[in-house]
């Protein structure tokens, strides 16, 4: 009779099995640090089950073990030359076979046409941002257990190369949005459905040309906004998610009501002063922020260590330019608006700001910087 076919939970802890004997609680311990929920559907509760039917397969042993002190004892695992045999052999086909794996993010691509180009950039632009921030919680993982096993550390290493090769393709595929999409799709009829108040978007760069400094006056708007010490990096890649937690909740909740919400690009503005060239990274202070509606009191809050707080930013008369390119190339352009706003007769009456109308890595980005402006005293 041949052998059955071990499932990938079955593997997954034969092979930390294989490494050394373990009880359960120590396979759930490992399977935490290492980050393996992200690829396997195991829970606390279904690793005993799995354990249940690796040993009545014969392919581990169990023996009670008396724990340190007086607590209980514990059932340890091993594994068995019968186990060891369909380890090797599952290990090395899953090593040597490409896998399909079915993800709901395509059948989303799939259902591209039925919705709008906004509704599709806003929804690419809400998953780059998660993308962005898992990887940063691998990263850090990574680097706070130290030297690790050379495949434990391929582990995350894989991993993190996955999401930074499907950030960069879901960013250059959410530029591509505007100038690929059809036609919108036909409407279902009824009446269109209401939008929430708000006033004209402070952040569209219709009219503007890149490198062309331009004044304007812009309404206060209501604002998502979380505020973070830190260096960007590391910062940004907490709140933007919990930002559009935040703005996306909003959104479902008023479409619940009948009222249309458009998720507009995020902004910072940025509290350093002149002088912060001489600041460490570790210390940039900054405000990220989403537009929302007038009226917005509280939002999602996704998670308790990155509050969201609703503010209204002020803006006024305005001096601004549309930068594009890196964000590492931006200070001549910083420059040139600084200059622009002294030979205007005006000088900076409020912090830094910058609005990002592209994503991290885009092929083409494009960033309007910003600064509220005044009449010298």
């Amino acid at each position: 009779m041949a052998a059955r076919r071990i499932t990938n939970a079955e593997l997954a802890i034969l092979g930390l099995l294989v490494e050394q004997p373990r009880h359960g609680y120590e396979i759930d311990q490992v399977i935490t640090e290492r980050g393996m929920r992200e690829w396997t559907d195991l829970g606390f509760s279904s690793i005993y089950y799995v354990l249940g039917r690796l040993e009545k397969s014969g392919l581990v042993t169990a023996n009670a073990v008396q724990a340190a002190g007086r607590g209980p004892s514990r059932r340890v695992h091993t594994v068995t030359p019968a186990g060891l045999d369909a380890w090797r052999a599952a290990t090395l086909a899953a090593l040597s076979t490409p896998a399909a794996v079915g993800r709901p993010f395509l059948l989303g691509l799939a259902g591209l046409a039925g919705i709008t180009t906004d509704e599709a950039t806003d929804a690419l632009s809400a998953y780059a941002a998660a993308l962005e921030a898992r990887r940063g919680e691998l990263a850090a993982q990574r680097s706070a257990q130290g030297p690790l096993p050379w495949f434990v550390d391929a582990l995350f290493g894989h991993g993190i190369a996955l999401i930074t090769a499907e950030h960069a393709w879901v960013t250059d595929f959410a530029d591509r949005i505007p100038t690929e999409s059809p036609d919108p799709p036909p409407s279902t009829g009824g009446d269109p459905m209401p939008s929430a108040a708000a006033p004209a978007s402070t952040h569209s760069p219709a009219r503007m040309k890149p490198f062309v400094p331009q004044l304007a006056t812009l309404p206060a708007r209501t604002m998502a906004v979380v505020r973070t010490i830190g260096d960007p990096t590391e910062t940004g890649a907490r709140a933007f998610p919990a930002l559009y937690a935040a703005a996306y909740g909003l959104k479902f909740a008023l479409k619940k009501q009948g009222i249309a919400f458009a998720v507009e690009p995020p902004c910072a503005r940025w509290f350093n002063g002149p002088d912060w060239r001489a600041v460490p990274r570790s210390a940039w202070t900054a405000a990220w922020a989403l537009p929302v509606p007038d009226g917005t009191a509280a939002v999602t809050q996704k998670d308790p260590a990155t509050p969201v707080v609703i503010e209204t930013w002020e803006y006024g008369a305005v001096a601004q330019v549309l930068h594009v390119g890196t964000y590492a190339e931006e200070e001549p352009t910083i420059e040139m608006l600084h200059a622009f706003i002294t030979e205007q007769g005006l000088e900076i009456a409020g912090p830094h700001e910058e609005v990002y109308l592209t994503r991290p890595g885009a092929a083409n980005q494009k960033t309007i910087v910003r600064y509220q402006v005044r009449q010298p005293a």
